[in-house]
Parts: C-alpha cells; structure tokens; sequence
C-alpha cells in the first residue's frame, strides 16, 4: 500500500512538471508571436493623409502633390497652391484645419 501511495505522489508530481512545462512553453511562444502580431495589427491600419489647406483627402505619401515638415510633423499638399499658402502662416493653418475649417481652392 505505501508503495502504491508513493507511486502516486510520483505520477501526480511528474503530471505536475509536464503541466508547468507545457504552460511556459505556450506563454514564451505567445510572447514571441505576439510583437509580430501587434506590429502587423499596425500595418493594416492606415493613416488618412489630408491637405491642411483644403482638406482633400490624398491616397497616399506618394501621391502627394509635396509635403513639408513642420514642428516635427510632416504635412502633404494636395495641389501646387497649397504649399505657399501654407507656408503663408503655418500655424494658422493648422489651428483651422483642426478645426475642420479649410480654404476653397
């Protein structure tokens, strides 16, 4: 009988170690996975790009008509008479493009 009890204590103590083995192993693999994850959760996200001037929206960086770097952010114009007016008065322009007050051209 003793020996069947520590045959037990035996079994219940190795189902324990594999248990907790099996556990690490799934959290250091989500942990791994998961910056992949996060970083191609932020991928599909797209950011709208809109002329600070017209409020067009503009489909990408690269179909922008120019853009310009302003207080650590990068602003893209939609068409040739955008930049001088932005240039103009930045500040400004920004201040009604939050707004949502935005010159006709």
């Amino acid at each position: 009988m003793r020996q069947q009890r520590q045959s037990t204590k035996e079994s219940n103590t190795m189902k324990t170690v594999l248990l907790t083995a099996a556990l690490l192993a799934a959290l250091i693999t989500s942990a791994l996975a998961a910056p992949h994850l996060s970083a191609q959760a932020a991928s599909s996200k797209k950011t709208a790009l809109i002329c600070p001037v017209t409020g067009t929206k503009i489909a990408s960086a690269a179909q922008a008509y120019s853009h310009e770097a302003y207080k650590g952010k990068i602003y893209y114009f939609c068409c040739p008479a955008c930049k001088p007016a932005f240039d103009k008065n930045p500040s400004k322009v920004i201040a009604s493009a939050a707004k949502g007050k935005y010159q006709p051209m």
